[in-house]
């Protein structure tokens, strides 16, 4: 272990400081990380008003709370990528040494004026269903969906608003205009420049198939996917490319079209096999697919950063521990971070396709599992470590383990060795 410790403190470490020194880099790392607070702020409300008790989520919705609990998470994660749009514009345009209020501003409206602003209804009118078209923005795209899209733009947007403003582009206002006037009204040329791109941007992708930029991308990544069927291994090929996309930036989301087919498939198909006391259909790719949820669950891994000896990491272990044991792993995400770090490439994006292939080989020799598939029906905020036991028993309770084992054993080296960096870095700060 030592010696693979030491492989990553000299290979890895040297990579991931260079990548960090990076203008692009280095903000992207700053915009999530300045985003955290809002993750972690609502983790507690939406642990409460997702609780994994149907009776207490009926009750919030029957006296007319969860009507609020949901509004305060659209309010945070809901639209998640404006807060990162305008945190990365800052980070960057800081690095480019342009204003960077300005920049985080229109990079916002950029993205606003670049995605769909209609959204199509359905009423009853006179006993006949009627389409009608109102103007709004649709939470999808405010969130993670245009995620990566918002991230696109908040680095193409400063980088270009820096370039257009140091060729004085720019409003010569007298010396007695207050500053703050002036530096609203000064950039108007530069600004006018940038909302014309973002008009080509728009008509170029309204004749797409798709009809804009935000489609274009999910239609672009879901198309190879879509035609896949429920089975072992494209359950691993998408929960795999689930997690290294997370990687770099672009939100489960994006995804949630093959991946949300395939599992209504296995959970229908094996609740009507159940029910009717057959053999179930989807027995395998279900179980491999708990199999890699586990090795997404980080709690494990963030209780050995209670041991931490940097001050950042004991402090993430304390704010994220609660969350993540109900699968809210925004907090850790961003606030490590891991999207784009490349000291967390390796156990991000392969622990999870190797807990798949283990659980498809232990499953098919010497650990069968059964599973209950109406145990899938629980809410998505069940803890792992309560909702595969009562799925499968305690053959699936010991495959939860193994695959635990296995995400703490990939993800703990390289814990150890960032967490000494911080420690360091630390210290010479104090210093």
């Amino acid at each position: 272990m030592n010696k693979f410790e030491q492989m990553i403190n000299d290979k890895l470490m040297p990579l991931s400081e260079k990548i960090a020194n990076n203008k692009i880099m280095g903000s992207l790392m700053e915009g999530f990380i300045r985003t955290s607070p809002i993750t972690l702020g609502i983790a507690f409300i939406t642990i409460i008003g997702n609780f994994p008790i149907p009776a207490w989520t009926n009750w919030l919705t029957e006296i007319g709370l969860m009507q609020h609990v949901t509004a305060i998470t659209n309010g945070a994660t809901g639209v998640l990528t404006l807060y990162v749009i305008y945190s990365l514009a800052m980070a960057y345009a800081k690095r480019l040494n342009t204003h960077e209020r300005n920049a985080a501003i229109v990079s916002l409206a950029f993205f606003i004026m670049i995605i769909p602003q209609t959204i199509t209804t359905a009423s009853m009118q006179d006993g006949q269903l009627v389409e009608t078209t109102i103007n709004a923005l649709k939470l999808d795209y405010l969130g993670g969906q245009g995620l990566f899209i918002g991230m696109i733009v908040a680095l193409v947007v400063t980088k270009l608003y820096a370039v257009l403003s140091e060729k004085n582009i720019t409003f010569k206002l007298p010396d007695s205009v207050p500053p703050m006037v002036s530096q609203s009204l000064s950039p108007v040329f530069v600004v006018s420049i940038i909302f014309t791109l973002a008009f080509v941007v728009r008509v170029i992708f309204s004749f797409t198939p798709s009809g804009d930029i935000i489609n274009f991308f999910i239609q672009m990544i879901n198309a190879p996917l879509n035609s896949m069927i429920a089975s072992p291994i494209s359950i691993i090929i998408i929960m795999g490319l689930l997690a290294i996309l997370w990687f770099f930036g672009i939100h489960n989301a994006v995804l949630q079209g093959p991946l949300g087919v395939i599992s209504l498939t296995m959970v229908t198909g094996n609740i009507a096999a159940y029910q009717a006391g057959a053999e179930l259909p989807y027995l395998l790719p279900s179980v491999i697919y708990g199999g890699m949820m586990a090795s997404g669950f980080m709690g494990l891994v963030i209780a050995s950063m209670f041991k931490a000896k940097s001050a950042k990491f004991k402090q993430l272990a304390k704010l994220s521990f609660i969350p993540s044991l109900f699968n809210i792993t925004e907090p850790i995400m961003f606030g490590m971070p891991i999207i784009l770090n490349p000291m967390f490439f390796v156990p991000q994006c392969l622990s999870q396709i190797v807990c798949g292939f283990v659980t498809w080989g232990l499953v098919t020799t010497i650990l069968p599992v059964n599973i209950n598939p109406y145990m899938s029906l629980l809410p998505w905020t069940t803890p792992i470590f309560i909702k595969m036991p009562l799925t499968g028993g305690i053959n699936y309770t010991i495959l939860m383990i193994i695959c635990f084992a296995i995400t703490f054993i990939m993800w703990y080296p390289f814990l150890k060795v960032a967490d000494r960096r911080e420690f360091e870095i630390e210290n010479s700060h104090e210093q």
